[in-house]
Order: C-alpha cells, then sequence, then structure tokens
C-alpha cells in the first residue's frame, strides 16, 4: 500500500496517532510530508514537551527555526536534563523574538533556576504568548516580574515563598494556589481585570484576604480549601470580621458562576453570606459542605440559578429540604443525600444528576417524574447497593427522558425487563456495570428511537443454562437495532466455560 496515494486530510488523522518527536522524524521522509506535518494543523493543536533528555538526542534532525514555530511548549524540568542544554535551547526558541508559541508551561526545578529566570526574562519577546502557566518547586530569592503585553491566561504555583509581580495588562483569566501571603498581595494587584479567578487555598490563613479583592470585572469564580501535610503551618491568627460593606461585596454583583469546594470543612455561613451580593449569579456549586436549614436559605436567594451542584454535601438530619429556584435547569444532587422530591417541583429542570444510598430503589423514578415532569437528561451514579430489577419500572413516566447514563455501580441484569417502552430515549450510557450478558435482550424493545448506545468499561457474564438458547451479544445487538450506533469500548464479555 501506497501511502501517497491518499489525500492530505487521510494522512493527517494517520499523523495524528504519532507522537511529536515521530511526527519531526516522518517529516523527512518527503516533501509532501514535511509539508502535512509542518502545516498549522499540528502546530495549533499539538504541544511540545522538553523532559528528560538532551536537546541533541530530542531534536535530532529539527532546525531550531522548526522549533521557534510551535504554538505550544512544555518545558519540564528534570534531573537528567543538561542545564547548559536547556539554557542554549531557550537562547535559541525565544532569545530572537521570533518564537511563535502561545502557550508556555513551566515545571522547573531548583537546579534549573537560571533557565527558569531566562525564559521569564524573554517573555516580553513573545508576541503571540496568550497562556503561561509556571509551578516551581524552589523559591526565588529575588522575587519574579512576569511582564507580557498580550498575556491573556496565567497558572501560578510556587512551592515556596516567591513575590511575583504580574505586569500583564490584558490578563483575564487567572489559576492561583495560594500557600503564602505574599500570593494574595498578587491577586489584590490585578484582580479589578480579571473575569474568571480560579483560586486553591492551601492554608485557611489566608482566606479572608479573599474579601479585600475589587472583583469588579469578575464573571467566575472557583474557590477551593485544601491541606498540604507537607507544609508546616503556625496557629491560625483569629479570623478578623466579615466586611458585608467593603470593596468585595460592592464589585461582585456581575458575578455569574461561583464554585466553593471545602475539602476541610471549615467554611462557615459567614464566609457564605459574603456571596449574597452575587445578584446575577446563574451557576453555583457548593460541594463538601453541611447543608443546614441557612446554608438552603441562602441557595434559594439566587432567583436566577440555572445550574446547581450539591456534590459531596451533607445534611444535618433526615428531614428533606425545598428548593425553590424557578429557572433551575440542571441539578447534582449529593451523594448519601435523601431525595427532594417530595417536597420539591422543578418544572423547569431538565437535567439531573441523582445519587442513592439505599437499599430500597423501587419508586425513585415516580417521585422524579412528578418533581421534574420535563426531565431530559438523567444521570444514575455512585449507587451504594445494586440498581435492582424495579428500579426502572417506571421510567416511561419520564415522558421527555432523552439521555439516561447509568455510572459507577453494578445492575441487575432484569432491570430493563420489567419497563415499559421508553419511546423517545436517544442516547443510553452504560459505564462500569457488572452484570448479566441477557440486560441486552431488552433494550431494543425498550428503547426504540435509541440513536447511540455506549457500553463503556462494562463487564457481561454470560451464564448458559441451556445450549440450545441464543444469547444476545454486542454483534446481535447491532443487527438488531440497524439505526443505533452501538459503542462497546473496553466491553467484554465472560463465558462460564463449565456450561459450553
Amino acid at each position: 500500500m501506497n501511502l501517497n496515494h491518499f489525500p492530505n486530510e487521510v494522512l493527517c488523522c494517520i499523523f495524528d496517532y504519532l507522537p511529536w518527536k515521530e511526527r519531526q522524524r516522518v517529516s523527512l521522509v518527503c516533501g509532501r510530508w514535511n509539508a502535512i506535518i509542518n502545516s498549522e494543523h499540528f502546530l495549533r493543536h499539538q504541544k511540545l514537551v522538553l523532559y528528560n533528555c538532551s536537546k541533541a538526542k530530542f531534536f535530532y534532525g529539527v532546525s531550531d527555526q522548526l522549533l521557534r514555530r510551535q504554538k505550544c511548549i512544555e518545558f519540564n524540568s528534570n534531573a537528567m536534563l543538561d542545564t547548559e542544554e536547556l539554557l542554549l535551547t531557550v537562547r535559541d526558541t525565544f532569545g530572537g523574538g521570533e518564537a511563535m508559541v502561545e502557550s508556555l508551561t513551566l515545571n522547573m526545578r531548583s537546579e534549573h533556576r537560571a533557565a527558569f529566570e531566562l525564559i521569564v526574562a524573554n517573555l516580553p519577546k513573545l508576541a503571540h504568548l496568550r497562556e503561561l502557566k509556571i509551578s516551581a518547586n524552589e523559591g526565588l530569592s529575588k522575587g519574579l516580574v512576569i511582564s507580557s503585553a498580550c498575556l491573556e491566561r496565567a497558572n501560578i504555583s510556587f512551592y515556596q515563598n516567591s513575590l511575583c509581580v504580574l505586569d500583564t495588562p490584558r490578563l483575564h483569566t487567572l489559576h492561583l494556589t495560594v500557600r503564602y501571603r505574599s500570593e494574595m498581595e498578587l491577586l489584590k494587584a490585578v484582580s479589578d481585570q480579571l473575569t474568571e479567578l480560579e483560586v486553591s487555598f492551601i492554608s485557611k490563613d489566608h482566606v479572608a484576604s479573599l474579601f479585600d479583592c475589587d472583583f469588579r470585572s469578575l464573571r467566575v469564580l472557583a474557590i477551593a480549601l485544601k491541606n498540604d501535610k507537607y507544609i508546616s503551618y503556625g496557629s491560625p491568627t483569629p479570623a478578623k470580621p466579615m466586611d458585608t460593606d467593603g470593596v468585595f461585596t460592592q464589585t461582585i454583583g456581575g458575578l455569574q458562576s461561583l464554585s466553593i469546594v471545602d475539602m476541610c470543612c471549615i467554611f462557615d455561613l459567614d464566609f457564605l453570606q459574603m456571596f449574597t451580593h452575587a445578584t446575577s449569579l446563574t451557576a453555583l456549586a457548593i460541594n463538601n459542605i453541611k447543608l443546614v436549614n441557612e446554608v438552603h436559605d441562602f441557595i434559594n436567594s439566587f432567583r436566577k440559578l440555572e445550574y446547581l451542584n450539591l456534590d459531596g454535601c451533607t445534611t444535618s438530619n433526615d428531614e428533606p429540604k425545598r428548593l425553590d429556584l424557578p429557572v433551575l435547569q440542571t441539578l447534582v444532587l449529593p451523594h448519601k443525600h435523601n431525595p427532594l422530591f417530595s417536597i420539591t417541583e422543578l418544572q423547569t429542570l431538565t437535567t439531573l444528576y441523582y445519587s442513592n444510598a439505599m437499599k430500597t430503589k423501587t419508586n425513585f423514578i415516580e417521585k422524579m417524574a412528578k418533581a421534574f415532569a420535563n426531565l431530559q437528561f438523567l444521570y444514575v451514579q455512585n449507587f451504594d447497593y445494586e440498581l435492582d430489577s424495579n428500579a426502572f419500572v417506571s421510567l416511561n413516566l419520564l415522558s421527555k427522558l432523552r439521555v439516561l447514563t447509568i455510572k459507577d455501580m453494578s445492575v441487575s441484569c432484569q432491570v430493563f425487563a420489567n419497563c415499559k417502552t421508553v419511546p423517545n430515549l436517544e442516547r443510553l450510557v452504560m459505564d462500569t456495570i457488572v452484570t448479566e450478558v441477557s440486560i441486552l435482550e431488552t433494550i431494543p424493545s425498550i428503547f426504540p428511537s435509541l440513536q447511540s448506545c455506549v457500553l463503556k468499561n462494562c463487564f457481561f457474564y454470560l451464564i448458559p443454562k441451556d445450549k440450545s438458547c441464543s444469547y444476545m451479544e454486542f454483534e446481535e445487538l447491532r443487527r438488531q437495532m440497524p439505526s443505533c450506533r452501538v459503542s462497546t469500548r473496553t466491553s467484554t464479555v465472560f463465558i462460564n466455560q463449565q456450561h459450553q
């Protein structure tokens, strides 16, 4: 077979499977292949990663001119990487101001501090740079000034204290890891120009400083509180009173999306109340927080919410809480949380992520149908017990259901056997399910309009009891549903050989 008979589009798909280094070797075969591999198709979507090898070995047969044309470059500092080689690479690539790099990632070790500082010093020469990611395991005694007239997105994480200054007038997106006070000073300096902020606190000591920031342009805010067991902190100072009339509350009126993930379980109601002034909020995620009555009142105060994620939350008692959100479209319920269906009706809800910790699940679909009459997308996931044969007996009551996903659990092989026809379902996804292969036999008749059936990471058991009987397998399922795309990615049928 002569590959040159294929059109360029087909060769592009073939070359996509090759790692960057191998593509550069293939580019030496002929002029046509060289032109394809060095086209915008690859330069735009591929990342050049430098790690664990010298420049001479890694770039064998590749010119510095080609290196300067790369759109996305990642420097992974490694003890095996020669410092002099790395410094030479940096000078040749960035020194002349001809590099086309748009996204640059720096994961640096202490032995390559000189290369790290050289790269940062050359940032003003990178006229096309839009995104910068910096992660360093050593502090910089002289501090660090990141200067770029075109930088729009930055991701910064220092494992040791380093004074960092951003001279980036176009910066609008910042992902920041806060371990020390200096990171909060950095954030305050640029907060008024940000539209998106993701901040991970590795100590609760600095959380209160967030409320000193000016977020007049902010639209998306994600806050995470984590612990780093390898860093020791002194006793936290007493928290200062929240300034409910300060610059923070006066400037977050335009916030549209808020995510709060509390892995340490210390965010309290006073912390949440600081966000009540975000009157434009349409998306809210509160994870790993106790859902007391005051927190439910806080959630219900956002009348414009279209998305609500309560994953990881717990309740103080078994009493279900009412959600009163008139335009809510997507709801993620917490695992091991009693359902809200008995007292909540959300006519606008179209997407539900549902978890269940109870053994009996025979009527949860009926409750859903009553509470969420317009449900179109249902994700059933993370059940503590097997999904029994009567779980979907009333699935037809969800008359507008288009997508059903069953994920991260085992199910009874009869789960669809007692189910009435669901005429409008278009997509069925079963992910990580352990069951008998006989579950497939009911799919064609129960879901006549199915267009996509994804069996992902599934383990099906075929246990023949009668040699004269035939059993549904993947190919037979495809034959019976010619209009449906059946995907069996990494799914397997195990046959009990003793009965063969």
